[in-house]
């Protein structure tokens, strides 16, 4: 089933708490894929995303979104632009 906004951003603060690699500004891609596979085994599934930032400099980034809003970002929701998703 689809993950939740609050499931999925309990999935990302544990992934966070338990991981430097995840927690840092370039773990984006590792962050989003644990998130992602923490919902998966509580039989839950997000949206896992990988784009870009919409304005120059280019920005490559991964995140996860659950009820159409990205999980845990510091950015607007349109500030990255999603070049595929995995629902």
């Amino acid at each position: 089933r689809a993950a939740s906004h609050a499931d999925a951003a309990a999935a990302r603060e544990t992934v966070t708490a338990v991981s430097l690699a995840c927690t840092g500004s370039e773990g984006c891609l590792p962050r989003s894929l644990a998130t992602a596979l923490l919902c998966r085994a509580h039989g839950q599934w997000p949206v896992w995303c990988v784009g870009a930032r919409r304005l120059p400099p280019f920005g490559a980034h991964a995140w996860v979104e659950a009820e159409g809003v990205p999980v845990g970002e510091d950015h607007p929701a349109d500030y990255f632009r999603p070049f595929f998703t995995v629902p």
